[in-house]
């Protein structure tokens, strides 16, 4: 754990941030690269992801304020506006963007499913950043594991120049749960939830990447975006510690949201390969008319 990248006096650069600004840099260098492949204005889709970062951003926020009303309030109190640095909610930040998304395309008149599919990739890239960032930073972590649990991780007690306790998250958490005592210097072995999510990340940029260049319709890559980070999402948060509130004892808030973009994904796969199907076998029939025609017309020659 390093939640501070650097310290400049009384200005601390949060490694959070910087892991978030360099997802975003390469993710946006990747999409502008895959336009130009698809000889689509990579101008147009650097603008349109400085709208995408910002509105993300706000969507993020604006959901971890609405569905964690009490921590918020609570890192408010503690720091103030520094607190907005941090607290940010993925799916509201993903659904927020692509309203922003719908709205550029359709105010630039670009095919809004064509710049999803090449943005699609770049933003599990991007994520996995981001959530590097959660595991330098002691947020999204997971429950308690085996001691001997290989890939288990303690993060640290943190105290302030006064000597009081401002951190980890985990450490905090155990603490008020009963489980370490405030001598203890770390917290107990949890799930590196957040580096689950960074590798699922990177497997699904791969696995886009390499299905991008035999795309059968405009709007796959997205739908398969959706579905592979949904059933990601999905089992990670059975390994997330960090939720008060459980659904049926056992489902968080995360796996509600996991399980609408599988269902929604599924049928829009679904559906696209139905109407994709549809129009190769329409477009057959002509080509198979043509050849009719001419073998015909051959025969008569003989």
């Amino acid at each position: 754990m390093h939640p501070d990248f650097i310290r400049l006096g009384p200005l601390d650069i949060h490694t959070y941030g910087v892991l978030v600004a360099i997802g975003f840099m390469v993710g946006l260098a990747v999409a502008a690269w895959r336009a130009r492949r698809e000889k689509v204005d990579p101008d147009r889709i650097t603008d349109m992801g400085a709208w995408l970062i910002v509105s993300g951003m706000l969507g993020g926020k604006l959901f971890h304020i609405i569905f964690f009303w009490n921590d918020f309030i609570t890192a408010w109190h503690e720091q103030g506006v520094r607190s907005l640095r941090e607290g940010f909610v993925f799916y509201g930040g993903f659904i927020v963007a692509t309203l922003t998304a719908a709205a550029y395309t359709t105010v630039k008149k670009l095919p809004f499913f064509r710049v999803a599919d090449i943005f699609a990739p770049s933003l599990a890239l991007g994520h996995a950043f981001g959530r590097l960032g959660c595991f330098f930073n002691g947020c999204c972590y997971g429950k308690v594991c085996a001691s001997d649990f290989p890939l288990g991780v303690r993060f640290p007690r943190i105290l302030d120049a006064t000597g009081r306790l401002i951190g980890s998250m985990p450490f905090i958490d155990h603490l008020q749960r009963g489980l370490v005592n405030i001598s203890a210097t770390r917290s107990l072995a949890v799930h590196p939830t957040e580096l689950y999510e960074v590798f699922g990340n990177l497997a699904i940029f791969a696995g886009l990447s390499a299905v991008y260049r035999h795309k059968r319709a405009d709007g796959q890559i997205l739908w398969l975006y959706v579905l592979s980070y949904g059933v990601l999402r999905f089992i990670v948060e059975f390994f997330r510690g960090d939720y008060e509130t459980y659904f049926f004892g056992i489902f968080t808030l995360g796996h509600l949201m996991a399980m609408v973009m599988i269902v929604v994904a599924s049928i829009a796969l679904f559906r696209l390969r139905h109407q994709t199907d549809l129009r190769e076998e329409t477009a057959e029939i002509p080509r198979q008319a043509r050849d009719d025609k001419k073998a015909a017309s051959g025969e008569r020659k003989a």
